[in-house]
């Protein structure tokens, strides 16, 4: 048995699980069992704690007691904590059998099947996994993501089979601002322009002061500032696909990003983005909204909900709508959400090359990402957590007018787990009970969704080689292109100096990542 230790990425992996067999009828369900003849124990480990307030973890959420009656198995869960605990597991070479693995880790699935971690696959699930083979014949673009570039399936991940469901963040307005200073939603990077200026200028929020941000942002990323990359057809801080040439690029190496740093400059310098942008947390973002001063920002859609709950009551015609990517010089709409891919890149659960019994883990994985599993974890118990209404589910009462006052998210976990991630196909409309509450919030997902994608590259694989070569590589340009980045908005770097900046991205060996990421681009499409 292959006992090699792991590197500390690894120690955010956490949590457990156990035990299994699967088939599509629940009432046929027989009990799993190991080799011994006895009902399977699995330890599965989650790469993220369950935060709530109904729950302490995993093994409370009634979605996986029921698993565990259905399949006739038992399971024994753990979550990460600090981490310290799992990393001593990896360190001493003792894996647990299943593990949910974390986005972060270098090199991804082939790099945990090439050192001896993660055991493929293929044949188990020929024999063991009915639901899963369903869903991959059946879509043969998740079987694409979700395999290596040999071939090799090694992980069993969340999938969304309605890609509505991940177009979950993009720029969002004030309407109501909107109608205050008469002018419809931006489309174009120059309507936009006009509609921040009237936010300065025209006193949106009607309170006689001088105090309106009409862009808002945060400085824990590219948010609303970077997204408006896509008006010049990239992505300002990633690698993409050019629309030239269908090759990967990396965007501020791209012509158009001096003019996109200029434009954003320009609206820095005159006061359309807010001064303090660069040291804005969420904490602090969040108090600037609510004190009714900011008009458009960059988000998850879930703010088209919260903000309205908080604001409704002191701003009655409060409106937050979403609006698409705006059309620059690129002439489309592009979308710049990497995730709008059906599975996500690396998340996902492996079966460990120490599993005890690998074919008792492989039919506990199938039941999760079948039918009944996933309606389990997405809905929970009928009659509890949700009801049959002319033939469709809703959630009840006891989720969402708790008896014992609990917000409805959290409510539900009780029960399901309908917006977090997990081995199962993720149900639309239970996520959207909980994101789409409001009209403005279903109609900002549909705008979103139909934004082109024709920047965004699809999951890679790359060989252990290739990710530490690309690692060393973007660790040091990620930090330079996030300082420069700022600087040239803010004006502290003169942007007479941009052909120097991308001089530098050379010299840090950004053509050779680029290379890298071609290359596997290019196996991803022989795939």
């Amino acid at each position: 048995m292959n006992r090699k230790p792991i590197t500390p990425w690894m120690l955010t992996l956490a949590l457990g699980l156990g035990t299994i067999t699967a088939c599509s009828n629940a009432d046929e369900v027989p009990a799993a069992e190991g080799e011994d003849g006895k009902p399977a124990e699995l330890t599965f480990f989650m790469n993220t704690n369950l935060t709530a307030k109904t729950v302490k973890g995993f093994e409370e959420v009634e979605a996986y007691k029921e698993i565990q009656k259905r399949t006739g198995t038992k399971i024994t869960f753990q979550q990460p904590g600090d981490g310290s605990q799992f990393n001593i597991m990896l360190a001493s070479g003792t894996y647990p059998d299943i593990v949910y693995a974390p986005s972060s880790y270098p090199g991804g699935f082939a790099k945990l099947v090439e050192d001896g971690v993660a055991i493929k696959l293929n044949d188990l699930i020929e024999q063991h996994a009915p639901n899963y083979k369903k869903i991959l014949n059946e879509h043969p673009e998740i079987r694409k993501q979700v395999a290596l570039d040999d071939g090799t399936i090694a992980k069993f991940p969340q999938i969304d089979i309605d890609l509505h469901r991940i177009a979950y963040s993009g720029q969002m307005v004030r309407e109501d601002w909107l109608n205050k200073v008469g002018l419809k939603p931006p489309k174009t990077i120059d309507e936009w322009y006009t509609v921040l200026k009237a936010f300065k200028e025209k006193d949106p929020n009607g309170n006689g002061q001088n105090d309106e941000i009409p862009l808002g942002d945060r400085g824990d990323g590219l948010g609303s500032i970077g997204s408006f990359a896509t008006g010049w057809g990239l992505l300002a801080d990633k690698f993409h696909l050019s629309p030239a040439t269908g090759k990967v690029t990396f965007g501020p190496l791209e012509p158009g990003y001096k003019d996109y740093l200029t434009t954003m400059n320009k609206w820095f310098k005159e006061g359309l983005i807010d001064s303090e942008f660069a040291a804005t947390d969420r904490k602090a973002f969040d108090a600037k909204f609510v004190k009714n001063t900011v008009g458009a920002y960059g988000g998850v859609i879930s703010g088209i909900n919260s903000y309205k709950d908080q604001m409704k009551g002191s701003i009655p015609d409060f409106k937050l709508i979403g609006l698409p990517p705006a059309v620059g010089p690129a002439g489309k709409s592009y979308s710049s959400h990497v995730q709008m891919v059906q599975n996500v890149p690396l998340d996902g659960a492996f079966v460990s090359s120490q599993a005890k019994d690998p074919a008792a883990a492989v039919k506990l994985l199938d039941y999760m990402i079948g039918p009944e599993g996933s309606d389990l974890q997405n809905w929970g118990i009928e009659g509890k957590s949700y009801k049959v209404e002319n033939g469709k589910k809703v959630y009840t009462d006891e989720v969402f007018k708790n008896p014992e006052g609990f917000e409805p998210t959290e409510a539900v976990k009780k029960y399901a787990l309908p917006t977090s991630g997990m081995v199962k196909v993720m149900d639309f409309h239970a996520w959207a009970a909980f994101e789409l509450r409001y009209p403005e919030a279903a109609e900002a997902n549909e705008t979103w969704f139909q934004a082109d994608r024709s920047l965004l590259i699809p999951p890679l694989s790359f060989s252990g080689e290739e990710s530490q070569k690309l690692g060393s590589i973007m660790s040091e340009v990620n930090t330079y292109v996030k300082e420069m980045w700022i600087k040239f908005i803010m004006g502290s770097e003169p942007l007479a100096n941009y052909d120097q900046f991308t001089a530098t991205l050379k010299k840090m060996g950004i053509e050779e990542a680029i290379r890298i990421q071609q290359a596997a681009y290019d196996r991803y499409q022989k795939r």
